[in-house]
């Protein structure tokens, strides 16, 4: 008796992608919220992480857009006794690492190809070292994914390789003076592995967290400069791409947002550095100083920074950041400090919300631009620095607290009083903020529907899918 041949089929996903984050918590939320809408379209998504760093957004379900076609997918290390091969080294600990998760990294990218008539792989620019072998195989389809506005990029490319065409167009000179260079910023590696990054012919694509209201000039200039003319999308801001279909209403009100609610409008400084910015115990104080002197009311994000094996860790008793004797009693009622999370995106998109000391990661950066708030730079390490330049000296929305060259020095209460009554108490910082807000105005209509970022999105959704 014949059988039906139907049984014995395996149905294969159309399109299966795996994204693959840099291990820090800003680029992995980045992933994410491609991620999820990368899934509203029922496309499959994988997103390859370290278990304790994925751990948090595995609980986070909310937003409005379909969640239910992302999985996890766990990257194991190699055990004390495989990592012995890797011991004569002498790398810094984060180019260790990643060449340590190459091959848990093309293991699970291979079991997923099983599974797919086609797999796409969209992986942060700094694991381009990590992805072996696995961006030839048959089946696959590679996008890098850049978390750095097109201004960096184009900056870095401009210090590390000879054949930028300076005829092309002349954009940086001006700047040449305030810009940091590459290694004070990354290290010894960084020009090596721009040049790699460029050279790299494997990838049918670029995706970058920006749009062409706040970047169209640098974009123009990377495609340009683009060696294999592989399409480059510029799908940003991501956050917004998931503000049309957020429900907030079943979400528990945040205290600060219950604090903003009592304050006049543009009468707010935010402050916080994100999760990797060290600072003294020092220049804590000097800065909870200043916000004091300043008078201006303000919420201040205070936590610990996550822990780094080549960075100094900040001082700290009993697990906690020591405040001046007396500041909290003294800037109650009129200052907040929080010591964990916070919901940043609706903190700058409150109405009270009239400025933002940041450490200038391009999240906060993009975030406070398109809530039409200033921006107080004050850079720590690895991108920001440029960001703090574009955000200071080419779209004029922001102020320099502390300029890359004096970042070894003390900033004292006096600067960051002067800084923040700059930002929200004179005409040059309310110029700033109008200058935001049109820049908000542009963003927002290039996410919504039939916007310029929108349709840059749901063309690379056609381009994996189609």
């Amino acid at each position: 008796m014949a059988t039906n041949s139907s049984d014995n089929i395996v149905h294969l996903n159309e399109v299966i992608v795996a994204m693959v984050p840099f291990p820090e918590y800003s680029h992995l939320n980045q992933h994410f919220i491609l991620a999820r809408f990368i899934a509203s379209h029922n496309i499959p998504v994988h997103l390859l992480s370290l278990a304790e760093q994925s751990q948090n957004f595995k609980l986070r379900g909310q937003g409005g857009l379909e969640v239910s076609n992302i999985h996890f997918n766990d990257l194991v290390l190699p055990s004390e006794t495989e990592d012995a091969r890797y011991a004569g080294d002498d790398l810094p600990p984060i180019v260790s690492l990643l060449k340590k998760l190459s091959n848990p990294i093309c293991k699970t990218c291979l079991e997923l190809s099983i599974n797919a008539k086609r797999l796409v792989i969209i992986y942060d620019n700094p694991m381009t070292t990590s992805m072996g072998d696995i961006l030839s195989f048959p089946k696959v389809e590679s996008y890098i994914f850049h978390s750095i506005p097109a201004f960096t990029r184009y900056s870095l490319f401009r210090q590390c390789i000879d054949t930028v065409d300076d005829d092309h167009e002349e954009i940086l000179p001006q700047l040449q003076d305030e810009l940091p260079t590459m290694e004070s910023c990354f290290g010894p590696y960084m020009a090596l592995f721009v040049r790699m990054e460029r050279e790299l012919k494997l990838k049918s694509g670029e995706i970058m967290n920006s749009c062409r209201e706040v970047e169209g000039k640098y974009l123009d200039l990377l495609e340009h400069e683009n060696t294999d003319k592989k399409p480059l999308w510029a799908v940003g801001p991501l956050h917004m791409l998931l503000l049309e279909s957020h429900n907030s209403s079943n979400t528990t009100r945040h205290e600060c947002i219950a604090f903003l609610d009592e304050q006049d409008a543009n009468s707010v400084i935010f402050v916080s550095f994100g999760t990797n910015t060290k600072l003294s115990q020092e220049q804590v104080n000097e800065l909870a100083l200043g916000l004091e002197q300043s008078n201006h009311i303000f919420i201040w994000v205070l936590k610990q920074a996550d822990k780094k094996a080549d960075t100094k860790k900040i001082e700290e008793k009993d697990g906690k950041i020591e405040l001046p004797n007396g500041f909290e009693e003294r800037v109650k009622g009129r200052g907040m400090i929080v010591r964990n999370w916070v919901p940043q995106l609706e903190i700058l998109g409150h109405a009270s919300t009239g400025g933002f000391l940041s450490h200038c990661g391009w999240n906060s950066c993009i975030e406070s631009i398109s809530m039409g708030v200033p921006i107080a730079a004050w850079p720590n390490n690895a991108d920001q620095p440029y960001n703090a330049v574009f955000v200071t000296s080419v779209l004029k929305v922001g102020i320099s607290v502390c300029s890359w060259d004096r970042r070894e020095e003390l900033m004292t209460a006096t600067t960051v009083e002067k800084s923040v009554k700059t930002l929200m108490a004179t005409t040059e910082g309310e110029e700033m903020r109008q200058r935001a807000m049109d820049l908000s105005n542009k963003i927002k209509n290039s996410v919504r529907r039939g916007g310029l970022a929108r349709k840059e999105m749901e063309s690379f959704i056609s381009c994996i899918t189609g």
